[in-house]
């Protein structure tokens, strides 16, 4: 806890180790662009060759490496992570990034699709937890920054009303949320700062395509849509700062505090029991004050 504290307020990363997942292009990118300009020296990990990106950013005087890797599948994982350990000499941030969507209902989307999705989102961004969670707590015992940002979404927060329906991927993103706050109980006493990104409509390489491609979509975005440099500083400052949940958009609030309201009302409904300071699931990580823990 008195580690966390003395990072507040803390605005580079100079001479961090920040790994980046899905870091080749869009907000990945950009977080890797702001990783840089805090100070600090960066792998990315994508599925697809980021060559061109590591000379450009190499051009611009970054030091950047990049690594091949799908993080569905954890060898792959791992193999990232062994890669950045002996390139670098460890690990102090992680930016859980990597994504995919899949357009349509639940009803509508494709078994094999909404599968494709799962796989990335959710069971990729808990290898990635799990394969660098060592290095972060080495990096946090050693007084080194040590966090674990995780892209989720505004659909983390509940379901936008202005967008077409993206279920499948709306349901990835609130477990993204559930990784966030387990990690973050979890990795937190060890001195780990965990956060969760949460932006909405951005304009990334897709998206802009999309905007280019299209003028209903142009007109339906463009009014709600924010720059990948504006969602990476943003990023990066609720994280050095301790934000559990790091939303972007200012277009995000109503519908997210829609859903927490409807969540509270019905939540509201239980009797009340016990006091909030009685109930032994604080977040302290006292197992043995659990009485099913406990009793193991």
């Amino acid at each position: 806890m008195t580690r966390r504290k003395e990072r507040q307020g803390v605005t580079d990363l100079n001479d961090a180790v920040v790994v980046v997942t899905g870091g080749a292009t869009g907000i990945g990118l950009a977080l890797v662009r702001e990783a840089v300009r805090r100070g600090a020296r960066v792998m990315i990990v994508d599925v697809d060759d980021a060559s061109e990106t590591v000379a450009t950013l190499r051009r611009e005087g970054a030091t950047v490496e990049s690594t091949i890797a799908n993080v569905a599948d954890v060898a792959d994982v791992r193999r990232a992570a062994a890669e950045t350990i002996e390139r670098f000499g460890g690990v102090d941030v992680v930016c859980n990034n990597a994504g995919t969507a899949a357009f349509g209902m639940l009803q509508d989307v494709q078994p094999e699709d909404a599968s494709r999705v799962l796989r990335v989102n959710v069971e990729g961004a808990y290898h990635v937890i799990h394969v660098f969670a060592p290095a972060l707590l080495e990096s946090a015992a050693v007084g080194r920054p040590a966090y674990l940002l995780n892209t989720g979404s505004e659909h983390s927060l509940g379901v936008p009303p202005f967008v077409e329906p993206i279920s499948i991927y709306t349901v990835s993103k609130y477990a993204v949320l559930g990784l966030t706050m387990t990690a973050h109980r979890d990795l937190g006493p060890a001195g780990i700062g965990v956060s969760m990104l949460a932006p909405g409509w951005t304009l990334t390489e897709n998206v802009r395509g999309l905007i280019e491609a299209n003028p209903e979509s142009a007109a339906a975005i463009m009014p709600y849509a924010q720059e990948p440099a504006e969602v990476a500083t943003r990023a990066f400052d609720g994280l050095l700062a301790g934000t559990r949940v790091i939303a972007t958009n200012p277009h995000s609030r109503a519908f997210a505090m829609e859903h927490a309201r409807n969540l509270m009302i019905d939540i509201q409904q239980l009797p009340v029991v016990d006091a909030p300071e009685d109930h032994l699931h604080d977040g302290s990580g006292d197992v043995s004050a659990c009485p099913v823990a406990g009793g193991r």
